[in-house]
C-alpha cells in the first residue's frame, strides 16, 4: 500500500483553487439550458472533447512516452476513474436541468465528501468515529431539508429527480476523489488527469452515439462549451490531482465544499435563486457535518 503524505498547504491551495473554478459550473451550465435546447449528455461529451486532447498534448509534452509507463492494476484504476467522472458529470449536469443551480450543487459536493469518509471506512483506510456518525446524521436530514417533501408542490417530481442525479453525481464524484488519491503519488498528475479523461470522453461519446446527440446550436452556447472544456475540467482537474498528491481524499473533498459556496452566491447575483427558510436549514445542517469531519480531519493531520 502506498503511503500517504502528510498534508501541505502547497496541496491544499491547489484543491481549494479547483473548487473556487468549479463552483462556476453551474451558472455557465444554467446559462446554456437557458439559450439551448442540447442535454447534458452532450455538454459533457464536448466539454471532454476539448479538455482530453489538451491534456493528451500536455502529457506528451512533458512526459513523452513515459506517459504510457502504467501497470495494468493502475491503468485499470484509471479507466474506472474516467467511468466514474463520465457518470458525475452527466448527473450533475441532469440535476441542474431539474432543480437548479444551488441544490444541485449543495447535494452533490456535500454528499460526495460523507460517501468518501464511508468509503474509506468500508476499505479500513481509517476508524468510523463518533463525530463521523454525527456528521452523516447531520447530512442525512440537511438533504431531506433542503429537498422537501411537499406533496403540493407542482415542481416536486422534478425536485426528486434532480435530487436523485445530484446522489447519483455525489457518488461517483467521491469514486473519483478516491481513486485519484490511489494513483497521486505513483504517477505524474497531468499523466492521470489525461488518461481519466481520455477514457470518459470514450464513455460519454458511446452514450450520446446510443441515446442520441442533441448539440449545441447557439454561439453563446459553445462559447460556454469551450469555457468548461478548458477551465473547470482540464485546469481544475489537474490542479484536483497535483494537489492530491499532498491531501488526503477526505480533506480533499471536503474543500469541494468552496464549490456550492461559489455556485450559490453566483446563481443569487446572476438568477435570483433562493432557498426556502427549511432549506437553508438544511444547507446549515449540510455545512455542519462538513465542519465536523474538518474537525476530525485537521485533529488527525496535527
Amino acid at each position: 500500500m502506498r503511503r500517504i503524505q502528510q498534508l501541505q498547504p502547497n496541496g491544499l491551495w491547489l484543491v481549494t483553487s479547483a473548487a473556487i473554478i468549479w463552483g462556476t459550473i453551474g451558472v455557465a451550465t444554467r446559462a446554456i439550458y437557458e439559450s439551448d435546447t442540447t442535454t447534458s449528455l452532450f455538454i459533457n461529451l464536448a466539454r471532454m472533447l476539448i479538455a482530453a486532447p489538451i491534456l493528451m498534448a500536455a502529457s506528451w509534452h512533458m512526459l513523452g512516452r513515459k506517459m504510457f509507463a502504467v501497470r495494468r492494476r493502475d491503468l485499470g484504476i484509471m479507466l474506472l476513474t474516467g467511468l466514474l467522472l463520465a457518470v458525475s458529470h452527466a448527473a450533475y449536469f441532469a440535476s441542474i436541468r431539474y432543480s437548479g443551480v444551488t441544490i444541485a450543487t449543495l447535494l452533490t459536493i456535500c454528499i460526495a465528501p460523507l460517501v468518501v469518509t464511508v468509503g474509506s471506512v468500508l476499505l479500513k483506510f481509517e476508524a468510523l468515529t463518533g463525530r463521523t456518525v454525527i456528521a452523516l446524521v447531520c447530512a442525512l436530514t440537511g438533504s431531506v431539508m433542503l429537498v422537501g417533501f411537499n406533496p403540493t408542490d407542482t415542481a416536486q417530481p422534478a425536485l426528486m429527480t434532480g435530487s436523485i442525479f445530484a446522489l447519483i453525481a455525489a457518488v461517483s464524484y467521491a469514486g473519483v476523489i478516491l481513486c485519484g488519491r490511489f494513483l497521486a503519488s505513483g504517477y505524474h498528475p497531468v499523466q492521470v488527469t489525461a488518461i481519466t479523461f481520455g477514457a470518459g470522453t470514450i464513455v460519454l461519446l458511446v452514450i450520446n452515439l446510443v441515446s442520441g446527440i442533441t448539440a449545441v446550436h447557439t454561439p453563446q452556447g459553445w462559447l460556454m462549451i469551450v469555457y468548461l472544456g478548458l477551465v473547470p475540467t482540464a485546469l481544475a482537474y489537474w490542479l484536483l490531482q497535483s494537489g492530491l498528491r499532498s491531501v488526503s481524499a477526505t480533506t480533499a473533498s471536503i474543500v469541494s465544499m468552496l464549490d456550492p459556496l461559489v455556485a450559490a452566491v453566483l446563481a443569487w447575483v446572476l438568477f435570483g435563486e433562493r432557498l426556502a427558510p427549511a432549506g437553508i436549514g438544511g444547507a446549515v445542517l449540510l455545512l455542519l457535518s462538513i465542519f465536523l469531519l474538518s474537525v476530525r480531519v485537521n485533529a488527525e493531520t496535527q
